[in-house]
C-alpha cells in the first residue's frame, strides 16, 4: 500500500519553503462499517473464498469471547461468587455468576465462568502472560492457548460440535451445537517509515469515512477511530510507539523500533451482531474456512482506507499547527487583512516569514504540488522479538 503526502514546490520569488492548500478529500462510498455494500436499500455481504486453517491472513487476533453449552453438565464450577436479588418473600428473582479472573504474568488476565453446564471465556489471549502483544497470534494459536487455560481449570476445550440446518423467518441457516464466538478483535501493524510519516497518515485518516462512519481524532492526533459506541463493530488506528509509552512499556528497544519504523496499528472489534450477520458466530464456521473468508473481506475493507490516503493528503509539517490555516487561506488567495485583526495579522506575518511566506504580499502564483510517497507496508517482526518472553 502507498500513502502520498502533497507538498508545494517553492513558487514565490526568494521563498525557502511553502505550505500547501488543502486538497479534495475522497470518501468511501457504498460500504458500511462492516464491509456490506448498499444495494437498492438492502445489505449485501461482500464475500471471499473459504480460507483453510493454514491460509495466509492479513491480521492476527487479540481479544476473543467464546462460550459453549454442555447439556450433560457435571463440569466443575468456576466463578468468583454470585450476585442475586430476592423478592419480599425471600424468593430469588434473578442470579448472576461473577466471572473468575485468571491472572497471568506481566499483570495480564482473562475471565472464565462455568456453572456446570456452560463455559464462558473472554479476554485478550494474545496478550495473556506476555510483556506485550505488538505482534500477536493467529486465531488458531489463540484458540489453542484458550483451551490450555481451560484444561488447567479442569474444563473441556471449545469444539465445533455438530452441524445442522434450521429455518428462521423463512430462510435456512447453518448452526452448530459447539462453541459460539461473540467477539473477535482483528489487528495488523503497518510501517510508514518514521514517526513523522506515521503522524501524517493519522492526520489523513481523521478526515476519512469508512463506509458510513466518519473518522474521529483522539489523543492529540495519535489515534483515529470509527464507530465508537456501535453494537456491531468498532475500529481504530493509532501510532504504536506512543501507545507503548502511554502504557509504560519497559522494552525500550521495542519502543524505539516502532518509532523508527513509524508503526501504525489497525484494530477492529467485531461484536456478536456483526459476527452473526456475516456467518462467523460459530466455531464450526471457522473450522470449515467460511468464517475466516468473511473476516478477511471485512478487514480489507477497512485497510483500504489507508490505501486511499495516497490521493488526498498534504504535508505542512514544517509549519506550526497554529499557522497552517493562515497559510492555506493565503495560498487560496484570500485577503487576510480583511479577515484578521491588525494584531493577529502582523503576529502571523512575522511567524510565517522564516518559512518564506509573506502574507502582506498578494499571492498570485499558481499552485505546483509535488508528491512525496510513503510506503505503507505490513510491519516485519524484528529477529530479536520474543513471542513467549517471560
Amino acid at each position: 500500500m502507498t500513502a502520498a503526502l502533497h507538498r508545494l514546490e517553492p513558487h514565490f520569488p526568494g521563498a525557502a519553503r511553502r505550505a500547501a492548500a488543502a486538497l479534495p478529500r475522497e470518501r468511501a462510498e457504498g460500504a458500511d462499517a462492516l464491509g456490506f455494500t448498499r444495494e437498492a436499500g438492502r445489505d449485501v455481504l461482500v464475500t471471499r473464498p473459504e480460507i483453510p486453517k493454514n491460509g495466509n491472513l492479513p491480521f492476527f487476533c487479540d481479544w476473543l469471547s467464546l462460550s459453549q453449552a454442555h447439556p450433560a453438565g457435571g463440569l466443575p464450577a468456576v466463578d468468583s461468587g454470585c450476585v442475586w436479588a430476592v423478592d419480599e418473600a425471600g424468593e430469588i428473582e434473578w442470579k448472576t455468576v461473577k466471572r473468575r479472573k485468571v491472572e497471568g504474568s506481566h499483570e495480564t488476565s482473562v475471565s472464565i465462568t462455568c456453572d456446570g453446564f456452560r463455559v464462558v471465556f473472554s479476554g485478550n489471549v494474545s496478550r495473556f502472560g506476555r510483556r506485550d502483544n505488538v505482534f500477536g497470534f493467529d486465531f488458531w494459536e489463540c484458540l489453542s492457548r484458550i483451551n490450555r487455560i481451560l484444561a488447567s481449570l479442569g474444563l473441556p476445550p471449545f469444539t465445533s460440535g455438530a452441524k445442522r440446518e434450521e429455518i428462521r423467518r423463512g430462510s435456512v441457516r447453518t448452526v452448530w451445537s459447539g462453541a459460539r464466538v461473540s467477539r473477535i478483535d482483528l489487528t495488523a501493524n503497518f510501517e510508514a517509515g518514521g514517526p513523522d510519516q506515521a503522524h501524517a497518515v493519522m492526520e489523513y485518516l481523521g478526515s476519512q469515512h469508512v463506509g458510513r462512519k466518519s473518522g474521529r481524532v483522539l489523543a492529540q492526533g495519535e489515534t483515529v477511530d470509527w464507530g465508537a459506541g456501535s453494537r456491531r463493530a468498532y475500529w481504530k488506528c493509532y501510532v504504536k510507539h506512543k501507545e507503548l509509552i502511554a502504557h509504560g512499556c519497559e522494552d525500550q528497544r521495542l519502543v524505539d523500533h516502532c518509532a523508527a519504523r513509524g508503526v501504525v496499528r489497525l484494530e477492529g472489534t467485531l461484536k456478536s451482531n456483526a459476527l452473526t450477520e456475516c456467518g462467523a458466530a460459530y466455531l464450526g464456521d471457522y473450522e470449515s474456512g467460511w468464517a475466516m473468508g468473511q473476516l478477511v473481506s471485512i478487514f480489507e475493507e477497512h485497510r483500504s482506507a489507508m490505501t486511499r490516503a495516497e490521493k488526498a493528503t498534504d504535508d505542512l509539517d514544517e509549519l506550526p499547527r497554529a499557522l497552517r490555516g493562515t497559510a492555506r487561506d493565503y495560498m487560496a488567495g484570500m485577503r487576510l487583512r480583511e479577515r484578521m485583526s491588525n494584531g493577529t495579522f502582523y503576529r502571523h506575518r512575522n511567524a510565517l516569514l522564516p518559512y518564506g511566506i509573506d502574507i502582506a504580499v498578494t499571492n498570485v502564483a499558481p499552485f505546483k504540488p509535488r508528491v512525496r510517497v510513503i510506503e505503507l507496508r505490513p510491519a516485519e517482526v524484528p529477529h530479536w522479538y520474543q513471542f513467549n518472553a517471560a
